[in-house]
């Protein structure tokens, strides 16, 4: 009787294939975008254009606001 366990067998395929094993890698050089991935990154930039498009707005006229009021006051003092 044979003191192997019965998977003996695919351990010892497993050794003798390690190198073989590895998974491949990720990714290749000459790969090319389809035409999918390229319309969903437009529109990913296009979204975060006007996601912030309202916020500097406001901010630029907050700013010209704020200077406006700054000399006005100063236009008052001065008078």
């Amino acid at each position: 009787m044979s003191t192997k366990s019965p998977d003996w067998m695919i351990d010892e395929a497993g050794k003798d294939s390690f190198p073989a094993s590895d998974p491949p890698a990720w990714g290749s050089s000459r790969a090319a975008p389809s035409q999918a991935s390229v319309e969903a990154l437009e529109d990913q930039v296009t979204n975060k254009v006007k996601r912030y498009r309202t916020p500097a707005l406001l901010g630029v006229l907050g700013l010209v606001a704020a200077g406006g009021l700054f000399i006005g006051i100063r236009y008052l003092r001065n008078r």
